[in-house]
């Protein structure tokens, strides 16, 4: 296991780059990171609070570069580290266990990682990288397809089934948002059914954008692949759709991914460089990504780091189920939980779940929400 600056070690520095901008932008991303460079002093590791990554083809992160250096700088001087470029190891096994020991050091030391990859594979690279810290984890992806079928189908591709198969596996919680039905098969919703996992059609979603914002309140780690937004608005992408997501839709998804004080990794995949016109995909991640960086800096410091006992309190009395709920408001953000109890009595303990008013909107009419159900039952 690497140290903290030995980390550094691991990856090619970042090479010269064509950074567009406007020179109306008097500060630049560029002017506040610290860049890992062939020459040079070596960026401060310690005393960032976010890290940026290119893994896979270099050529993918490298593009992405030359639109975000280009923006107007949103954290502080030395705030953001770009350690450059993954170098793959000897075979297949060596990079991914390379790309593990660097994640699970950075996750040591409390840092966020922002990772451009491959595609949305590397879900379960990361997710081995953080059981190594042998602690629950909650993933969250957006993806225009669901990577999983029924356990007597399943493929080596399907990424969610390797990890809910793994015997030392920590993942507690997945969320699928953005799946498009006629691009999957009904045997994957039975799947996630089977184990109680949240999944989000498109067209419900961009209903109210504002829902998906619990999820990632919920998460350790989100992936975004560029798969799920529509192709006249990303057209450089793995697997081009008709539909999808909006631009506007995925900066405001990524800035509710940077808004959740839980969540330690931000990926985003599916950006094919040769398929990209004029470089509107590039420009697009880059603006992504800067608004997940935005949403970081106006994190509140809420439930899991505030206590959740000080928040506002409502109790509400569910008669025709048996349950009873109670819900918690933080007063400095106003974001929602409800708090579900182990259904084990001989445990007096709760989990404390992120949800939107609109969960407690239907308990207020007498239902029980499809969230806290969920949850309840998987703790069973």
């Amino acid at each position: 296991m690497p140290s903290l600056q030995e980390v550094l070690l691991y990856f090619d520095p970042v090479g010269p780059l064509a950074v567009h901008t406007d020179e109306r932008i008097l500060n630049p991303v560029i002017g506040s990171t610290g860049i890992h460079r062939k020459n040079g002093k070596k960026p401060d590791l310690k005393a960032a609070k976010i890290v940026f990554a290119g893994i896979g083809n270099p050529a993918i992160a490298d593009e992405i570069r030359t639109y975000l250096y280009g923006l107007s700088t949103v954290l502080p001087k030395g705030d953001l580290v770009d350690l450059g470029n993954f170098r793959d190891g000897k075979t297949g096994a060596d990079t991914r266990f390379g790309i593990m020991d660097v994640i699970a050091e950075l996750g040591k030391a409390h840092k966020i990682i922002v990772l451009i990859g491959r595609d949305t594979h590397d879900v379960l690279t990361c997710g081995k990288a953080y059981t190594r810290l042998e602690t629950p984890y909650n993933l969250t992806v957006i993806d225009s397809v669901l990577d999983i079928m029924p356990e007597e189908e399943a493929q080596k591709g399907h990424y969610l089934n390797k990890l809910i198969s793994e015997p030392e596996g920590c993942l507690y919680d997945f969320v699928h948002m953005g799946y498009q039905s006629y691009l999957n098969e009904t045997a994957c919703f039975d799947r996630m059914g089977e184990l109680f996992f949240e999944y989000h059609r498109l067209g419900a979603l961009r209903e109210d954008l504002r829902e998906s914002e619990p999820v990632f309140r919920n998460s350790d780690l989100a992936f975004f692949s560029m798969n799920a937004i529509r192709q006249t608005e990303a057209p450089g992408v793995t697997f081009p759709s008709a539909n999808g997501f909006t631009a506007e839709e995925s900066c405001q998804l990524s800035r509710y991914a940077g808004l959740s004080d839980k969540l330690t990794l931000f990926g985003l995949a599916g950006f094919q460089p040769d398929r990209d016109r004029s470089g509107q995909t590039a420009a697009l991640a880059a603006q992504m990504i800067w608004h997940f960086l935005q949403g970081v800096t106006q994190r509140k410091a809420d439930y899991p780091f505030g206590d959740i006992k000080l928040y506002q309190k409502y109790l509400i009395n569910l008669p025709n189920t048996g349950y009873n709920l109670i819900f918690y408001k933080s007063p400095a953000s106003g974001r929602w939980w409800v708090e579900v109890p182990y259904p084990d009595t001989k445990y007096p303990r709760s989990l404390y779940v992120a949800c939107s008013p609109r969960d407690y909107q239907i308990a207020s009419d007498g239902e029980v929400p499809d969230r806290w159900w969920n949850h309840y039952r998987r703790l069973s």
